[in-house]
Order: structure tokens, then C-alpha cells, then sequence
């Protein structure tokens, strides 16, 4: 009686289990938009880190540009710990 009933439920179970495991993350990571201005141009948007907006001694940069919080050089320069 218990093998009749374990066999057909536990493959199910297994398959749930992992298609629920799936969707599951641990850390989530948000990226934020920061932008930067090359020479000449315009300023470009990037996708950050979140860890960029924490501020610390590490400069956030792209492609040794500067990043912004907004496009403009009076806004917050990012940085990172």
C-alpha cells in the first residue's frame, strides 16, 4: 500500500519542489541608472550596481568617465566601498 501511493507522488513532489526552487534568488540584485559624459557628446546612461550609490572611497567610473546620479556635473558623483 505505501509503495503503490510513494510512487506516483514522489516524482510530483520532486517536480514541484524544483520548478519552485527555480524562481527562488537569494540575492536579488537591483542596478540603478547612472549616467556619464565622454568628451563632445552628450551624457550616456549606464546600469550601475546599487552598491555604487552607497558612497565610500572607490570612485564609480565607465571607461574612466565619472558617474553621476543625474546628468549633470552638479549632481551626487557616485562611489562605492
Amino acid at each position: 500500500m505505501k509503495n503503490r501511493f510513494l510512487k506516483p507522488v514522489l516524482p510530483a513532489f520532486a517536480i514541484l519542489l524544483a520548478m519552485g526552487l527555480a524562481f527562488a534568488d537569494a540575492s536579488p540584485t537591483a542596478d540603478r541608472e547612472a549616467y556619464y559624459k565622454p568628451l563632445n557628446q552628450d551624457w550616456q546612461p549606464i546600469m550601475v550596481e546599487e552598491a555604487c550609490y552607497q558612497g565610500g572611497d572607490n570612485q564609480c567610473s565607465y571607461l574612466g568617465h565619472q558617474l553621476y546620479s543625474s546628468p549633470s556635473f552638479s549632481s551626487t558623483a557616485l562611489s562605492k566601498p
